[in-house]
């Protein structure tokens, strides 16, 4: 009786201990094969330096369709996560427009869309019938008095619903880490955006500079003026030029001077780093607006070719034809009866990867939908000891055209020969990082700057074989989105690689992991579904049933049998 009495208290004394040790100690496991669940070490440290309460909205609720439930609910099982992580953030989701009237809905519309939240019409299928209801698939983070949106539908081009959801929860992760970090953390670092040599205005560039801004700080910079006004010396130019981590050359046009190539040279020697857009081939779509729709590209002369060719890099002005194409829209009938008909377009190569298999190509450009590029040229990467990664290339089925050469609209729908594309893989965006030598090293300086160098600190340079990459279309005089054809409808991954590639050149890559995180959604087919109904239901309803009755009838009868023996 004593030991039973002494094994109860040992019990209740290490059912109390475990209890305490519960409730001090707090562990989630993750059992999934992706780790969806599984809070990234960037995000959680966003949620540590955001000390003050976070609060998120979650604009998923009410009457949605199928594939929108199963966005809800991962995002509320990753929202759970955060909240385990961050005990001060609250999260809630709601119909914005639930209950009001239609008059009601629009203003709230209307105020949402004034935050970055802009609604959407989705279909609601039930029992084979359909019903158009508004959907806002956005979040809103609350943040020491500042709301940003968080977008958690992602637009993937061509793509069904079930992709795009599917991607959309790919993405969940770095949206609302991206959306903290945009609410909590206050922009350290520096870009600049040249604003000489004939570049891109800033509405040709304006959504590529305000999603730079999202991030850091960006300024215009000149350079070229030094050659034409005594007042400025270039050694005060060099010393501004060095407080920036980013110079970006927005398709240059112009021939580069002495100064200019001289300047970013020694910029480049301190360490820092560039951003070429380099378009090598003059040629506009706006040459084509003639009778005959006929233009002659000729290869753009800027002067860049002793200094890149130092850095081991050369730009070619063979004009890139691909079976890997975006189309172009050719205006039909005049005035309001205008109307845009999109034809495939060789000189339009789409290039979501290269072949360069290294971990930096993966890093920038996984996930990637095709960037576009127009009348584009190539890159040649040459030995001289620094390491050279090809970000984006042509397909396995390309021309290179030599200029001066003739570009007609009347291509379009001629036959195509494969056999005369039969160049494959060439480089249009290459990356190369180390120590450059200087490309005046053992030459006349064109100026006196202090402290030269003929052989740099570690710098990196992205050069881009086309221009036009950066450029935004501007329709009424508003900017589009970066990487959208609002004539063929057609969405393109330019700002995305763009950002990638702006985040990698200033060591920002927490973000770009988060971008590429890989995981599978299983979705259920709807027209199965509907043409299988019946047959589930018997399985998961009727069956179990019968199951448990046939089991009980023959338990009776065996009992019956036994005892009638």
């Amino acid at each position: 009786m004593k030991k039973t009495y002494t094994r109860f208290i040992v019990v209740v004394i290490a059912l109390l201990v475990l209890n305490m040790i519960s409730t001090s100690v707090y562990q989630r496991f993750d059992l999934t094969k992706d780790g969806r669940y599984t809070v990234s070490e960037e995000t959680k440290n966003l949620l540590e330096q955001a000390y003050k309460p976070i609060v998120i909205d979650v604009f998923l609720d009410g009457e949605i369709p199928g594939e929108f439930r199963k966005l809800k609910l991962e995002t509320g099982q990753f929202l759970e996560e955060l909240a385990a992580i961050h005990p001060n953030l609250k999260y809630d989701f709601i119909n914005p427009i639930e209950d009001a009237s239609q008059q009601e809905a629009e203003q709230i519309t209307a105020q949402l869309a004034k935050s970055g939240v802009k609604g959407a019409v989705a279909t609601v299928q039930e029992g084979g019938k359909s019903t158009k209801v508004t959907i806002f698939p956005y979040a809103l983070i609350l943040y020491d008095g500042k709301t940003t949106a968080v977008p958690l539908l992602k637009t993937v081009a061509r793509a069904t619903v079930e992709e795009r959801v599917n991607s959309s929860i790919q993405q969940l992760e770095y949206q609302f880490a991206d959306g903290l970090r945009k609410s909590s953390q206050e922009k350290t670092k520096t870009v600049a955006f040249l604003r000489d040599s004939g570049t891109l205005t800033d509405i040709q560039i304006h959504d590529f500079i305000q999603s730079v801004q999202e991030y850091y700080r960006a300024a215009p910079f000149g350079i070229e003026f030094v050659t034409t006004s005594d007042s400025i010396q270039p050694q005060q130019v060099l010393e501004s030029l060095n407080k920036f981590d980013l110079v970006v050359d927005p398709k240059p046009t112009e021939a580069f001077s002495e100064t200019k190539k001289y300047i970013l040279d020694q910029y480049l020697m301190q360490g820092g780093k560039l951003l070429l857009a380099v378009d090598p081939i003059i040629m506009e779509n706006d040459s084509l607006s003639n009778q005959e729709g006929k233009a002659y590209p000729l290869p753009r002369k800027l002067h860049l070719d002793d200094m890149l060719f130092r850095y081991g890099l050369r730009l070619n002005n063979g004009l890139v034809k691909d079976l890997q194409q975006a189309p172009i829209a050719i205006a039909a009938g005049q005035g309001r009866n205008t109307q845009y008909e999109a034809y495939a377009w060789p000189y339009y190569p789409i290039s979501k990867s290269s072949l360069d298999t290294s971990a930096t190509a993966q890093f920038i450009t996984k996930n990637l939908e095709g960037v576009k590029f127009e009348y584009t040229g190539t890159i040649d990467t040459l030995k001289n000891g620094i390491k050279k990664t090809i970000l984006l290339s042509t397909s396995s089925k390309t021309q290179v055209v030599t200029l001066p050469a003739l570009v007609s609209l009347s291509e379009i729908g001629e036959e195509i020969n494969p056999e005369i594309y039969n160049r494959s893989n060439l480089p249009l965006a290459v990356l190369a990082q180390g120590s450059f030598t200087s490309a005046y090293k053992n030459r006349v300086k064109p100026v006196r700057l202090k402290g030269n160098l003929d052989q740099g600190k570690e710098a990196a340079i992205v050069l881009i074989a086309d221009g036009d990459i950066l450029k935004n279309q501007i329709v009424r005089g508003e900017a589009q989105e970066l990487g959208f054809d609002i004539r063929t409808g057609q969405l393109y991954g330019n700002k995305e690689f763009l950002m990638n590639t702006v985040n990698y050149l200033l060591d920002d890559t927490g973000l770009i992991k988060l971008r590429n995180k890989d995981i599978k959604v299983p979705f259920l087919d709807s027209k199965k579904v509907i043409d299988e109904k019946l047959k589930w239901q018997f399985i998961n309803v009727l069956l179990p049933l019968l199951l448990v009755a046939g089991f009980g009838l023959v338990f009776m009868w065996l009992r019956k049998r036994k005892y009638q023996s």
